[in-house]
C-alpha cells in the first residue's frame, strides 16, 4: 500500500480533481480496513477490469479502440475501484493495429477523466507513429468524457470529434499530497520513520509534509504541466492559452478543442464508411 500512496500523493497527475479524490477515498477506506472483499466475492470477480477493447472491421478498413477509465501504467491487479486504461496494455494493442495492413483508419473512443502523467508521452508517440510511419488516419472521439490525460492522448490524433455535451479539456497537471499526520495523532498513533535523504518517504502515511517536499511537488507539477501545454499547442495551435488553465468544457462551448461534433460513435462510423 505505500506504493499506492506514493503514486496517489507523490506523482504528477492529469485528471479531473473529483476523480482523484474518489481514488483517495477508496485508498483510505482500504487502509482503514473498511473496504474488504469476502473470499467468495473475490473468487467471483474473476480478472481485474481493464477498460480497453478493440474491434476491427477489415471490410471497411476501420478499427475502433474503446478506452474507459482512469489512465495509468502497469496497473496492479485490483478487484475493486474504477476501470483502468493501462498504457502498457494499450501500447501492445497499438502495436497490433500498426501491424494490421488492412486497417486504414483507427478511432480511439475515449471515456476517461484522465490519470497519471507516467507513460503519456510514450503512448502518444506510438499513436503518432500509426499516422506518420504506418500511414493510418487517426481519429479521437468521445460522447462522454475525454479530459486531462485523456485529452493529452487524444491530441495525438489527426482529428478530434465529440458529442456536443461531452466533457473535454482539463488541460493541466497537479500533485495532490495528503498530510494525515494530525489524524494519526488524534488516533493516538505516531509514525517512527528511519530514512536517508530529505525527500525519501515523501507522502508516507502519518508523516507531516515539509516545505522542501511541498516545493519539490510544485516543481514537478509545473514541469509536467508545461510539457502538457506545449504538446497540445504543437498539435492544435488554434487553442488559446486561456483554454488551457485546467478547466473542463462541454464540447460545444470550446470548438477549438475539437474538429466537429457527432452525437454518438455510430454516427461517426457511418460517416467514415461513406
Amino acid at each position: 500500500m505505500p506504493h499506492v500512496a506514493a503514486a496517489l500523493y507523490g506523482f504528477p497527475w492529469s485528471i479531473l480533481p473529483q476523480s482523484h479524490t474518489e481514488l483517495g477515498l477508496l485508498y483510505r477506506s482500504y487502509v482503514r480496513g473498511e473496504l474488504q472483499l469476502a473470499p467468495e466475492a473475490l473468487a467471483a470477480s474473476g480478472e481485474p477490469s481493464f477498460g480497453i477493447s478493440y474491434v476491427a472491421n477489415h471490410a471497411e478498413g476501420i478499427a475502433v479502440l474503446s478506452l474507459e477509465g482512469v489512465i495509468t501504467k502497469r496497473a496492479p491487479e485490483m478487484f475493486c475501484g474504477p476501470k483502468l486504461v493501462d498504457l502498457a496494455k494499450l501500447d501492445a494493442v497499438i502495436d497490433d493495429v500498426a501491424a494490421d495492413t488492412a486497417i486504414e483508419t483507427v478511432v480511439f473512443d475515449w471515456s476517461s477523466p484522465g490519470g497519471m502523467v507516467i507513460g503519456l508521452q510514450e503512448t502518444a508517440e506510438r499513436i503518432r507513429e500509426l499516422a506518420e510511419v504506418y500511414d493510418k488516419r487517426i481519429i479521437a472521439y468521445t460522447d462522454f468524457q475525454c479530459c486531462s490525460a485523456g485529452y493529452y492522448l487524444a491530441a495525438a490524433a489527426d482529428e478530434i470529434y465529440a458529442a456536443p455535451s461531452a466533457v473535454i479539456g482539463s488541460i493541466g497537471t497537479y500533485c495532490a499530497g495528503l498530510d494525515d499526520s494530525r489524524a494519526w495523532e488524534m488516533d493516538g498513533m505516531e509514525l517512527i520513520l528511519a530514512k536517508s535523504g530529505s525527500l525519501k518517504a515523501m507522502g508516507h502515511p502519518g508523516k507531516p509534509w515539509t516545505d522542501e517536499e511541498r516545493a519539490w511537488l510544485q516543481e514537478k507539477a509545473t514541469t509536467a504541466g508545461s510539457e502538457f501545454r506545449n504538446w497540445v499547442t504543437a498539435r492544435r495551435p488554434q487553442i488559446a492559452n486561456e483554454t488551457m488553465e485546467g478547466q473542463w468544457f462541454f464540447a460545444k462551448e470550446a470548438p477549438s478543442l475539437t474538429d466537429g461534433f457527432y452525437r454518438d460513435l455510430p454516427a461517426l462510423l457511418a460517416d467514415l464508411m461513406h
